[in-house]
């Protein structure tokens, strides 16, 4: 089977060799892991915006700029999985129009999504989402009364078939336990989830116990001082910036938790909570979005509006009463390919002519 993944969104290329050496948003790193999972048994292709130069890791995995002519050859698509973008599918289907047409969902949609049901349904294509929370919230907006009432009246098809894969989590939990410093957290996302809420949480945990930092990863300087202009001048803050994904995870792994109380940008799977509880790491996380979900141990849920609760969950854990976190066997790889396996090779019947 040839499968070929669409990113137009990225605007730098990526591949497992490129995230050894530099840092790589969660949406390309699953893409980087399902391509790779795939590629053992079936032709995969991943067409990117930000790619100039084609890079082939094996004969059955490549990586092309976005508008390659022939991603397999002379031969067709069998499945497309397109990132993110809806409306990018008719150019998909006139390209492959004997090819099942998947769109991968990793954000919130908006209200207005309903209007693009139609290309979903003429188009024949089903939409894949990283968790049961997106998933119900996806489902809600195409296919609840609303849409109903847009295909009974302009006939925008029947139900959009929509199934939740969760992100796969490529790390392996610690052979041994390592020292953790209760002294330092770490804050591992973009500065525009949440950040000013998470500083000031901070500002109270800092106030109680001065010798506590809080490292934030993830961001550019650009990116923070948009976010939080005086952000690294403030007391305990530690700014590491974009760094590589391996020296992040290590040092995720020995500090006190994940500090993460922001009640701004609910998580569609939250690869922070999944990455930091393989490690052993505990999240302090608001419950909204898939935190409850994913972290599922509610001991790591808290209202980040309530700074009292916060200092008191950091004094607890401080004394050593941590949670006890693990990876969870469904984001294993293995597990997670199976599932696309199942989508890719068994659920679907061929598409049907536009």
């Amino acid at each position: 089977m040839n499968i070929l993944f669409v990113d137009q969104k990225s605007s730098t290329p990526y591949d497992s060799a490129i995230m050894r050496r530099e840092a790589v948003g969660g949406t390309e790193a699953s893409l980087v892991t399902v391509a790779e999972g795939l590629a053992a048994t079936h032709r995969v292709a991943v067409v990117q915006l930000g790619r100039q130069q084609p890079v082939e890791f094996s004969p059955s995995l490549r990586y092309l700029p976005l508008h390659s002519p022939h991603p397999f050859g002379n031969q067709p698509a069998d499945a497309v999985v397109i990132l993110r973008r809806i409306r990018a599918i008719p150019a998909y289907r006139r390209r492959f129009p004997q090819a099942r047409i998947h769109v991968w969902l990793h954000n919130w949609q908006r209200p207005e999504v309903v209007l693009k049901r139609g290309i979903l349904a003429r188009n024949h294509c089903s939409l894949i989402t990283v968790s049961d929370a997106l998933l119900q919230d996806t489902d809600r907006l195409i296919n609840g009364w609303p849409a109903r009432l847009l295909v009974s009246c302009i006939g925008a098809g029947g139900r959009v078939p929509i199934r939740r894969i969760y992100n796969p989590v490529d790390i392996k939990p610690p052979a041994e336990p390592v020292n953790v410093d209760h002294d330092r957290l770490i804050f591992f996302s973009t500065a525009n989830k949440g950040l000013k809420q998470v500083l000031e949480a901070f500002a109270t945990v800092h106030a109680a116990f001065p010798t506590m930092r809080l490292e934030i990863a993830g961001s550019t300087q650009a990116g923070l001082q948009k976010q939080v202009p005086d952000c690294t001048r403030r007391p305990g803050i530690n700014f590491l910036g974009r760094i590589p994904r391996q020296e992040l995870l290590a040092r995720v792994q020995t500090s006190l938790c994940v500090f993460y109380p922001q009640a701004t940008h609910p998580e569609t799977f939250g690869l922070v909570f999944a990455e930091a509880n393989a490690v052993g790491t505990p999240v302090l996380a608001h419950d909204f979005g898939s935190a409850a979900e994913i972290l599922q141990d509610p001991a790591q849920l808290v209202n980040a509006h309530d700074h009292t609760a916060i200092l008191e969950r950091i004094k607890q854990w401080r004394s050593g009463d941590r949670p006890q976190v693990g990876r969870r066997d469904e984001f294993r790889p293995r597990a997670v390919i199976n599932q696309w396996r199942q989508l890719l090779e068994i659920d679907q019947p061929p598409a049907r002519k536009p």
